[in-house]
């Protein structure tokens, strides 16, 4: 097994997490697939139904990513309940390229 992905059980208790939530505030939430390894929530959400997933980044923290951009950390389910609700705004995406930056620091540093 990959150390990028979540066990199949860590990412349906998230996006289960997420739903309860989702669910309290008023929305429509669906976990489909959740005995499999790629469980999906599925909220209704701005007249429309956007998949919710689990994945986990290079330093092996996990995010909710849905639709073409919407992402907040696994951590904060209040926080990504709310965007989702359209309660918060999404958070602030950063304009420095990951590579660029890490190129930066690697010049300052030499």
């Amino acid at each position: 097994m990959s150390a990028f992905l979540p066990t199949d059980d860590s990412r349906r208790s998230l996006l289960a997490r997420l739903q309860e939530e989702l669910h309290r505030l008023g929305a429509s939430a669906l976990l489909a697939l959740s005995a499999t390894a790629h469980p999906v929530l599925y909220v209704r959400v701005w007249g429309r139904l956007v998949p919710v997933v689990v994945v986990r980044d290079a330093s092996g923290h996990r995010w909710f990513i849905w639709g073409r951009t919407g992402q907040a950390p696994a951590s904060h389910v209040e926080g990504a309940a709310a965007v989702l609700c359209g309660l918060e705004p999404p958070p602030a995406r950063s304009r420095t390229a990951p590579v660029a930056a890490r190129r930066a620091a690697r010049k300052d540093a030499a």
